[in-house]
């Protein structure tokens, strides 16, 4: 009988390399990103659960929605309905919490598109995952607070967004920085008007979105290190020879700055519908990566070890693994995020990197910082198990 059925089922290697494909899509296969793929599903899973219990109603919006959309991945890689409820419940505060002009106001005396974005992708990557009510819900929250953008003037002449509003002693926006900012353009301007061209068709949106990608990869040094521009945090492209402006335009937020580009960047690329802009953004972000792939730390990190810069980088490994899933496959990017992957699941490593759940404790001023780190290490774990688990719409 054995010998039968072994005639009946010979061996299929196209068979055999579908269901290896179909298994590392799901998550549930070896994947090529992780040194250790069972270790880090299980730490992943372990950190869902941490982040169900100990996060469940973060007050700073962008830290909150990191957090939750690690769960929404949690959720569809362990299928556990806990880790998509608590998404929910946290979706549903923040509709409340959209001021009638159309902004959130950050949850620490801050108005800034930037954090605004971040939240919002709890939206984005719940909106299959919910009732119509609530699809429509956040549709036209979305809706309220780009036409907010539009008719505010924070749409920059460079095709910028601007960083957001001056708030006065009780919390109302006053006026507009009136300043270009990278942060906001990447992941406003990149992910959320994105978003809105996906699911209304309306091509200014599109246009909206295009025009923040081409002005930060018009901002890149040959050497494809992207400055980040923030004049009120004193890093300006219009100062020259200025050593201090220097510093903190291109060195001070290097790879936190690659994070955070790259997730709007990745966003544009998958869903803007436009092969030529497509091809453009992914030939001109080609001297970024090369530039991430040469200056990684030989532990796996990036940046500088023991500061912020390098505790908030975990993003770059989205952005590589985007890159070599949709761009090009180059055998360094998961040769880089093995290496990251290695060093992250130590403990000890993550206690002293920042991550809350491994017993690092912030100081007193440090939590939103710490809760930053463990959220946007949380979004690159869900990555490398399931690759654009967090960009899926």
């Amino acid at each position: 009988m054995k010998q039968q059925l072994m005639k009946c089922a010979p061996f299929c290697p196209r068979l055999a390399i579908g269901l290896v494909g179909l298994l590392f899509a799901t998550g549930l296969g070896a994947s090529p990103f992780c040194s250790d793929t069972k270790a880090t599903r299980e730490y992943f899973h372990q950190f869902c659960d941490y982040v169900t219990t100990n996060k469940a109603n973060v007050r700073v919006i962008f830290t909150g929605g990191y957090y939750m959309r690690d769960l929404v991945a949690g959720y569809k890689l362990f299928g556990d309905r806990r880790y998509l409820e608590t998404a929910i419940a946290y979706a549903d505060g923040l509709l409340g919490k959209q001021s009638p002009r159309g902004y959130w106001n950050s949850g620490y005396s801050r108005l800034y598109l930037a954090d605004t974005a971040s939240a919002l992708g709890l939206f984005i990557v719940l909106y299959d995952h919910v009732d119509r009510e609530r699809q429509r819900q956040y549709l036209a929250s979305v809706q309220r607070y780009v036409n907010a953008i539009e008719r505010d003037g924070l749409i920059r002449p460079s095709g910028a967004l601007d960083v957001g509003f001056l708030l006065d002693t009780n919390g109302a926006p006053v006026r507009p920085y009136d300043q270009d900012y990278t942060t906001s353009s990447a992941l406003t301007g990149g992910e959320v008007f994105t978003w809105m061209y996906h699911r209304t068709g309306e091509d200014k949106y599109r246009q909206i979105a295009y025009n923040t990608q081409a002005w930060i990869l018009s901002t890149m040094r040959e050497d494809g290190v992207i400055p980040y521009n923030y004049p009120g945090g004193k890093s300006d492209l219009r100062i020259k020879g200025n050593p201090r402006n220097d510093f903190m335009l291109w060195t001070n937020s290097a790879y936190v700055n690659s994070a955070y580009v790259g997730e709007g960047l990745l966003s544009f690329d998958l869903y803007c519908g436009k092969r030529a802009w497509q091809k453009e953004i992914r030939a001109r972000i080609k001297p970024h990566i090369e530039w991430l792939l040469r200056t990684q730390n030989p532990d796996g990190t990036w940046s500088v070890p023991g500061n912020w810069d390098q505790k908030r980088s975990p993003g770059v490994v989205n952005f590589l693994i985007w890159y070599y899933e949709h761009v090009e496959k180059d055998r360094r990017i998961p040769e880089a995020t093995r290496k990251f992957n290695a060093f992250i699941l130590v403990p000890t490593n993550g206690k002293s990197f920042g991550m809350l759940n491994e017993g690092a404790v912030p100081g007193p001023k440090d939590q939103t910082a710490y809760d930053c780190v463990t959220g946007l290490t949380g979004c690159a774990l869900a990555d490398m198990l399931k690759p654009g688990v967090d960009a899926r719409w």
